[in-house]
């Protein structure tokens, strides 16, 4: 991957009928996060029961994308809908996983390392 690739935020939709997943690729940061932002309001809006985020792949993320997990994860469970964030990678010791874990969200956010 080169360093053009690792700096900027892919944001991919995969979806069936019932359950929308945004894939995030990359760093989640600052001015990135409105691509995000604008994908996941659009999903939200559909009054999906459950979104799923898949981090699996993303490297690192600032507090612009922390700050639009924990809103519309408050702004999901306010309305009996779940977001979920899928996490595939495999060390516990990554940094996405001690991020969780420091801000306490592994104990609020439902993460799952597989569907």
């Amino acid at each position: 991957m080169s360093d053009v690739e690792n700096l900027t935020l892919e944001v991919t939709v995969k979806s069936n009928e019932e359950t929308p997943l945004i894939e995030l690729v990359g760093r989640i940061v600052d001015a990135d996060v409105k691509k995000f932002q604008r994908r996941i309001d659009q999903i939200y809006k559909k009054k999906h029961q459950q979104i799923i985020v898949d981090l699996s792949r993303a490297t690192f993320m600032d507090s612009h994308g922390l700050g639009t997990i924990v809103y519309y994860h408050t702004l999901m469970q306010k309305e009996k809908r779940e977001l979920v964030i899928l996490n595939a990678n495999p060390d516990k010791s990554s940094y996405l996983c001690r991020l969780f874990e420091l801000t306490n969200l592994d104990k609020v956010l439902k993460i799952v390392d597989h569907l």
